[in-house]
């Protein structure tokens, strides 16, 4: 049990700056972010509904799992790696440092969609999801793949680049297993309740 204990404190990662620390966590959210936005892109228009927000809360929550379950072998390799010396826990602070200068911007424009979504009428809330969050759903696999293209370049590391790839190609399927996720199903007229007029009567 010491011994375990001892291998962990070693490990190269508590080491780190806070700025880095920063990083690291700016990542995950970013990360975590992308898996949110692919299903609640998935889940608009789910209920037949304008107003669906426990829907998109839905989507959100299954897009984030999917994710999850994609990159948790993907994170596995990287903490292998990563905590194997000092020296290569310092390319993948600095490969991150490149990523998150791609990846930080749009996150940022991601999340103020979603607060104004949450908290505005329907009206400004299905323009946003149509305009910005359609639009970032397009953009989606260029930006990932820009983000560990400047990771890689400035790392010029073959582990790297080869986690990062797989990275980036787990993160591209994940809105396609969340919209399969949705619509393994087809939406019945029951499933919508009841018409206005039935519930008037």
């Amino acid at each position: 049990m010491n011994d375990l204990v001892d291998a962990i404190a070693s490990w190269p990662i508590w080491e780190l700056a806070w700025t880095e620390w920063a990083v690291l966590v700016a990542l995950l959210v970013v990360v975590l972010q992308h898996g949110g936005t692919a299903g609640i892109h998935a889940a608009m228009g789910r209920d037949g509904m304008i107003d669906h927000r426990r829907a998109e809360l839905l989507g959100a929550i299954r897009g984030t799992a999917t994710l999850v379950a994609l990159m948790g072998p993907v994170f596995v390799i990287w903490a292998f790696d990563a905590l194997s010396s000092p020296e290569r826990m310092e390319l993948y602070v600095t490969a991150n440092w490149a990523i998150i200068a791609v990846y930080g911007p749009i996150t940022v424009v991601a999340l103020a969609s979603f607060v104004l979504a949450r908290t505005t009428p329907w009206q400004v809330r299905s323009n946003l999801n149509s305009v910005v969050i359609g639009t970032l759903e397009l953009l989606r696999p260029w930006m990932a793949a820009a983000g560990m293209i400047a990771g890689i370049a400035i790392t010029r590391d073959v582990v790297v680049a080869a986690i990062g790839t797989i990275a980036v190609i787990a993160g591209i399927l994940v809105p396609a297993i969340t919209r399969r996720w949705w619509y393994r199903h087809p939406v019945r007229l029951t499933d919508l309740g009841e018409p206005a007029s039935a519930e008037r009567a």
